[in-house]
């Protein structure tokens, strides 16, 4: 299972530390560090009989690789697996849960009444595990477990400190327990997708649970959110089993070479027939934003002129690309069907200029030229609109405008609108007024 993209509304755009304007590499060599920490919280109802003695209790009999410890050590006192366990009594003041509204994107699993519940927990579990790099999986099993087995009934909720996530039992035992003791890294990390400037940037938590840095991209289209995912899931799962860089500043990631075989199928059943399923990527030290995971930041790099293009090559060499080329007529129905359209121009404008709504996107059609003076007619995600300047991101590989490529930013005139379609976060759309009669066309 992909791990999902979380979207937020919120612009991070306060920095606490920058690099250099520059791309740094990073250097060649290990990524991990040789001590991981993590941390797990359990909130209960009031109805529950759960406290810190049963926990140890638990630990003791069945978990007993793990050493409990009264408190968190420095990070060079860390030995083997070891455990902090704590008892949060007043947990509106010191560990307060998620709210409802965080709970619309973080809540995994959760039904509104779980939701409810949860606001009213005034005691929670705090369970922080540390280990050294060589116990990091078979640590992360029986912590997984133990959280499991620590949940006794539907209204007990756990917390990932680090992906920032709640869970249900039921889909955290789905999910988080370690089999074969190979880790899937999209179950155990998530993505932050979320607007910056005209574009959105990518960031996961949850890295540092395996003591390697989180990865970040930046200026992408806020559109193709399942494409970014595989990339950062492919790009993640590799940085776990190699845990270094060999060349400085590049990555190779290889679909085929995956040792997890439950990531490496669901990469693979997303490919299109001309996959490559392989390239080498540019790592460069990424700069830390306020929100960002409290972690070592690494990004995948790309120029900062126009980096959308490369986006788009990158993907296609890697999961393929289908993008077909359709030819038709612009008969007296599909001239109908694009006046319907561009009838909408004004009520677009509106909501586009108030923002749309979180994960919601705007691609509208026009046409291109080229210097014979031959047209065609493509998609572009809309960034700017202001008067009767459109400026957006081009969505399909041209055939007859060979000057453009995928990716592009380019600047049309709202006039010259075709058609347009608005997709929505649950999947469904608005317009796209000319497509039905073109399937027709060709059916």
């Amino acid at each position: 299972m992909k791990n999902k993209i979380t979207l937020l509304g919120i612009i991070f755009s306060t920095l606490m530390f920058s690099c250099s304007n520059k791309q740094k590499k990073v250097p060649s060599g290990k990524l991990n560090e040789t001590q991981v920490w993590f941390e797990y919280a359990i909130y209960y109802p009031d109805d529950s009989s759960m406290n810190k003695l049963k926990v140890i209790e638990l630990i003791k009999n069945k978990y007993s690789g793990l050493e409990i410890l009264d408190s968190i050590p420095d990070t060079k006192h860390v030995q083997g697996a070891q455990i902090v366990v704590k008892e949060i009594r007043k947990v509106k003041k010191d560990f307060p849960p998620p709210d409802l509204d965080y709970l619309k994107y973080s809540g995994r699993g959760l039904n509104n009444q779980q939701k409810e519940i949860l606001q009213t927990s005034r005691f929670a579990i705090l369970l922080d595990f540390l280990c050294v790099e060589d116990q990091l999986i078979s640590t992360m099993k029986s912590a997984n477990e133990l959280v499991a087995a620590l949940t006794l009934n539907e209204n007990d909720i756990i917390w990932d400190s680090e992906t920032r996530e709640c869970f249900t039992k039921d889909y955290w035992v789905e999910n988080r327990l370690i089999e074969n003791n190979s880790i899937n890294i999209s179950k155990h990390i998530t993505i932050h997708l979320y607007p910056k400037n005209d574009y959105c940037r990518a960031i996961t938590l949850g890295m540092l649970k395996f003591g390697l840095p989180d990865i970040c991209v930046e200026n992408l289209s806020c559109q193709g959110n399942q494409d970014i995912a595989g990339l950062i899931n492919l790009t993640a799962q590799t940085l776990l089993e190699r845990k270094s860089i060999e060349r400085k500043g590049k990555l190779p990631i290889n679909i085929d070479l995956l040792s997890n075989q439950e990531l490496k199928a669901d990469l693979l059943s997303s490919l299109e027939d001309n996959a490559g399923k392989k390239v080498e990527l540019n790592i460069v030290q990424g700069t830390w934003e306020e929100g960002d995971p409290k972690n070592k930041i690494i990004e995948i790099g790309f120029s900062e002129k126009n980096p959308q293009i490369e986006h788009d090559q990158l993907m296609s060499k890697v999961f393929g690309v289908k993008d077909e080329v359709t030819y038709l007529n612009h008969d007296e129905e599909i001239m109908a069907a694009s006046q319907r359209a561009k009838n909408k121009i004004p009520e677009l404008h509106d909501k586009f200029s108030k923002g749309l709504p979180l994960g919601t996107h705007l691609l509208m059609k026009f046409p291109f030229e080229n210097y014979a003076g031959e047209r065609e007619w493509m998609w572009v995600e809309i960034v700017k609109w202001e008067g009767e300047e459109i400026k957006g991101l081009l969505q399909n590989d041209p055939e007859i405008v060979k000057t453009l490529k995928s990716g592009q930013e380019v600047t049309k005139n709202i006039d010259d609108m075709f058609d347009y379609i608005l997709y929505f976060p649950d999947g469904t759309q608005e317009g796209n007024e000319t497509g039905e009669i073109i399937s027709k066309q060709y059916e």
